[in-house]
């Protein structure tokens, strides 16, 4: 998208009418508005798969899931192996949610780049900005989106594996599980560095956000790198 903004624009700023309004005898305000509707639908097209990503991801998320948890739940047993390729009614929900939530952020990705792009090029024409203005900063809106790309990738990507895990978890029959804080990040949450070695039901998760009081489980939180371990609790009475 930032390769095909910066190659038409700098065409729209070369031609005639471009030259002409630099000079202050026209305008090239309506090639402009006729150039970003051109661009957003060029864009638009580029995501057109964005289900067929989205359910990529996600399902690759419920692979890991699988192996994940047989392997913890060898090892918290000493070896015994239990089923996890499973689908309850929770996981198939969860899938589809977490399908439809990527679908709409993967599509919002051009939306903002276009939104980024009208403001910067319309800019230009009321301050009389030239090329040499209007090319970084196109850049930098590129640089923006690429960036805001990459999170929600890595955050979504955890947000469906924390999710699918959780449900395959309290189907194999696991209720509790401990809460493991990643360590990671330049600014981490207090409330879930308080949780890090702590163990939790399944049906009563802990508060991760003390502003709003939401309660819910590692990863849930945006841009939480936190996850779980499977714990089994035996009761002693």
């Amino acid at each position: 998208m930032r390769e095909l903004a910066l190659k038409e624009i700098t065409k729209l700023y070369k031609t005639p009418d471009a030259k002409a309004y630099f000079a202050q005898d026209g305008s090239i305000a309506s090639q402009a508005r006729i150039l970003m509707n051109s661009l957003e639908d060029k864009f638009s097209d580029m995501f057109s798969n964005a289900t067929d990503y989205a359910a990529t991801m996600v399902n690759a998320s419920n692979t890991d899931s699988q192996l994940s948890l047989l392997s913890s739940i060898k090892n918290l047993t000493g070896g015994m192996a239990i089923d996890t390729k499973i689908h309850s009614a929770d996981m198939h929900e969860t899938i589809k949610a977490s399908i439809s939530t990527n679908v709409n952020l993967i599509k919002s990705i051009p939306t903002e780049f276009t939104d980024r792009l009208k403001h910067i090029v319309m800019k230009s024409i009321t301050t009389g900005q030239g090329l040499a203005d209007i090319l970084p900063a196109v850049q930098d809106a590129g640089d923006i989106t690429e960036r805001r790309a990459k999170n929600i990738a890595l955050d979504q990507t955890r947000k469906a594996f924390n999710s699918i895990n959780h449900d395959r978890m309290k189907k194999v029959g696991i209720q509790h599980f401990e809460w493991i804080h990643s360590g990671g990040g330049l600014h981490p949450r207090q409330e879930h560095i308080d949780l890090n070695g702590q163990i939790f039901a399944m049906n009563k998760l802990p508060i991760i956000d003390r502003k709003t009081g939401e309660r819910g489980i590692p990863g849930q939180a945006i841009n939480c790198r936190c996850t779980s371990r499977p714990v089994l609790v035996f009761d002693n009475n």
